[in-house]
């Protein structure tokens, strides 16, 4: 079965479900809900960066998530400098593995709990801070995004010539990218009524988080390059793991929240 059989599918099969817990699910049970999503992801980075205390750095990462909830955002601070502390101690003095390469490993290590809690943890929690505000302003993110990739795609197998970051992601275009922007900007036109904009301001916006979602793809690409894999993980088919998925809410959820919380309040 082609890779684009296989997208099709799985995202026909998925979305769907994607849909109906961001709506029903309470805002308690949300919260859990994107927290596991980030933890998944947070697993896949360190099988791919070989990171060996899993167990720990998941610990840590899930422990950011609760001054989060309660938004306590200077807690959430000293935490992620705190949960770098605990770790080295615990990695230096209590786990004990002097082999070669171990210097390596904590400073891996350090890497992806820090890119964890602020990339991964951080992101997918304003989810919950965006339904708190309205419940369909995650739908606004998951449809702009989608709309994103999709309309990036067909641009860049239609229209596609010059390449837009070759030695990150070979196969992204800058044709791409103009129809990621624009997809973004249909969706966003189209929920004014939800997100309180006018009509242009949402088209600006939308162009916004269209480059703001191709960013965070790239971003994820260039962490995948440098540790010499394709994808996050093979758990959902045609789309590679979590992490995959993710990625293009990296930026655009703190934007969206931030510009339309700033605005309202």
């Amino acid at each position: 079965m082609g890779e684009l059989k296989k997208r099709i599918i799985a995202g026909v099969c998925l979305a769907p479900a994607i849909v109906l817990i961001f709506y029903f699910l309470p805002s308690l049970l949300f919260f859990i809900f994107v927290v596991i999503i980030a933890i998944l992801a947070t697993i896949e980075v360190l099988k791919i960066a070989m990171v060996k205390e899993r167990v720990l750095i998941s610990f840590l990462v899930l422990c950011s998530s609760f001054p989060l909830y309660l938004k306590s955002y200077e807690v959430y601070v000293m935490w992620a400098i705190l949960s770098v502390l605990i770790y080295l101690v615990l990695r230096v003095f209590l786990i004990r593995s002097y082999k070669q390469g171990l210097y390596g490993d904590i400073v891996r290590g350090i890497v992806v709990l820090i890119f964890s809690e602020i990339f991964i943890m951080l992101p997918m929690t304003y989810f919950y801070f965006l339904k708190e505000i309205n419940k369909y302003l995650p739908f606004i993110v998951l449809f702009s995004i989608w709309a994103s990739d999709i309309t990036a795609y067909f641009f860049g197998k239609g229209f596609g010539r010059r390449p837009l970051a070759p030695h990150i992601s070979p196969k992204k275009t800058v044709e791409g990218l103009i129809g990621a922007i624009i997809g973004s900007m249909i969706i966003l036109g189209l929920s004014g009524s939800i997100t309180g904009l006018g009509l242009m301001e949402s088209i600006f916006v939308g162009g916004l988080m269209g480059i703001l979602g191709q960013m965070g793809d790239m971003f994820e690409s260039t962490g995948k390059r440098l540790c010499e894999v394709k994808d996050s993980s093979g758990l959902i088919p045609g789309h590679g793991g979590i992490l995959d998925r993710i990625d293009s809410f990296i930026f655009t959820t703190p934007f969206l929240y931030h510009y339309i919380a700033g605005i309202r309040f």
